[in-house]
């Protein structure tokens, strides 16, 4: 038995076409059924398109009568022409007037299906229509047959049956498969009755020609469902495609939306276009040397490759940008350490995301770009994403808030926390680091100045260093730092002033 798998193994590995065969065969199969008018029909139901599709082949049907009036009155020009060329038969003119008379009426007649608010109001306008067209056909050809027959003792046979036969099912605008049959088996038996007419006494086996003429228009009734039948096939397949199509445009519209949506809630909108150029040219790239490679193995192995290299060190451009003028503040959950150790885990991270989804609207609010979370750390910038010149107070009211709204999580959930605050002003160096997993973040003195700020700070408070409060325009109550700050190696190195907020001057 092992010896078996083992030569089962071995020829599939040797035959690799074989392991795809089911699914080739089980394509196949999809592919005949797609060319199943009774799965089309039923997969358009399925899908509750069959209305969609009536609608779409009612304008088709406008289009081909469109074409048909055009070469109706094309052939009755030309068989008109061609009568004015028997001057000396006198009696012509009764046939070019029939002709032209029921050339008018048929366009006069088939032209109420142009009005499409008619159409979709009175749908039996379509039928009565397309009857009444066709008994005009009939009955001048007929007629004309009729009259030569009683007047001038001429027994001639109609030359518009297998005509008007084809122009039931290819150019009228009766819809479906049924209607256009009893239309076309009604023409057959007017014409297979009249032809019973012309031939008695002219031929001895009159039963033969007569069933010769019935076979030949029932052909031609069958090869005219035949072509309806087909035609309903190709329109319903370019129809589900077309929807097909139409869906995957929209599912695709609505990811790129949601990658992009997704990519601006972390990165700013000018990094996020350079970071996604910078992708698309390396797919590119990565597509060209694909191509160039003809060995199986470098094939086979192209991909890890592939993402060897975009691991190297200084592969591809560095997405860092300066920011001048910019507020940055860093806030810190108090208390978060006993927290970790006395509350149950799930009740903790329902907490935070309770605190942190608060914070992010109220950064949105304020114009303020949130950089990431670090724990129980949540810090921010203003004026980076979108310069602004009110950065340094959107980053106050934002501090603000967060104390708010840490407040009312501490209400609502019973839990012994509060927030210490930071928030300076000055330049940072913003970008994309690493390879495989990108992060955004900022870096600079200030960065550091901020994230001391919010050390030394006080609890439920804001802390803000000179330059901030420089830039508040005195719209806040503030009083000096803690002695913490003033202590800091840090602060001091850098000759920061630091300031408590109060409130908001009304």
């Amino acid at each position: 038995m092992d010896s078996y798998f083992d030569s089962a193994i071995e020829y599939n590995r040797s035959n690799p076409l074989s392991l795809n065969r089911p699914h080739e065969q089980s394509q196949s199969i999809q592919n005949e059924k797609n060319w199943e008018w009774s799965y089309l029909v039923r997969k358009c139901r399925n899908l509750e398109l069959e209305e969609s599709y009536d609608l779409y082949m009612r304008r088709l049907r406008v289009g081909y009568l469109s074409l048909f009036i055009f070469i109706h009155v094309a052939v009755t020009v030309i068989h008109t022409l061609l009568l004015l060329t028997t001057p000396e038969i006198t009696y012509v003119y009764v046939d070019m007037v029939a002709y032209l008379c029921s050339g008018f009426i048929i366009w006069f007649v088939l032209s109420v299906n142009f009005r499409s608010e008619l159409v979709s109001k009175h749908g039996w306008v379509v039928y009565a229509s397309s009857w009444l067209a066709v008994c005009v056909m009939v009955l001048m050809d007929i007629g004309l047959n009729v009259y030569h027959a009683t007047s001038h003792n001429d027994i001639l046979n109609p030359i518009y049956d297998a005509y008007t036969l084809y122009a039931i099912y290819m150019f009228m605008p009766v819809p479906y498969l049924l209607q256009p049959f009893v239309l076309g088996s009604a023409v057959t038996l007017c014409y297979i009755i009249n032809y019973s007419f012309v031939i008695t006494g002219k031929e001895d086996n009159q039963m033969h020609s007569i069933l010769n003429e019935a076979i030949y228009l029932s052909c031609v009734n069958l090869l005219g469902i035949f072509f309806r039948l087909m035609r309903d096939i190709a329109l319903r397949t370019t129809f589900l495609d077309r929807r097909q199509y139409v869906e995957e445009n929209l599912l695709l519209r609505y990811a790129r939306d949601q990658e992009r949506s997704l990519l601006l809630s972390i990165l700013p909108a000018q990094i996020a276009d350079r970071l996604q150029e910078d992708v698309k040219n390396r797919i590119e790239r990565s597509k060209q040397q694909h191509q160039q490679r003809s060995q199986v193995d470098l094939r086979r192995s192209s991909d890890s490759q592939t993402l060897r290299r975009w691991r190297q060190p200084n592969h591809g451009p560095l997405f860092i940008e300066p920011h001048e003028d910019v507020t940055i503040l860093y806030a810190d959950v108090v208390n978060y350490t006993h927290l970790t150790t006395t509350l149950d885990v799930k009740k903790l991270v329902e907490a935070l995301h309770d605190l942190f989804v608060r914070f992010d609207i109220a950064s949105e609010e304020y114009d303020v770009l949130r950089i990431k979370f670090l724990g129980d750390c949540y810090y921010c910038v203003a004026g980076l994403a979108n310069p602004n010149a009110d950065h340094a107070k959107c980053c106050v009211d934002l501090g603000l808030r967060m104390i708010k709204d840490i407040r009312d999580v501490r209400e609502k959930r019973h839990l012994n926390i509060d927030m210490r605050i930071g928030v300076h002003s000055g330049d940072v160096l913003s970008g994309v680091i690493g390879a495989a997993k990108w992060q955004f973040d900022i870096w600079s003195k200030d960065v550091d100045i901020a994230n001391r700020l919010e050390a030394t700070g006080a609890t439920g408070r804001v802390h803000v260093s000179q330059e901030t409060l420089a830039l508040l325009d005195g719209e806040y109550f503030f009083e000096d730092g803690t002695e913490k700050a003033r202590e800091d190696p840090v602060l001091q190195k850098h000759g920061i002033r630091t300031f408590l907020i109060k409130s908001l001057r009304l």
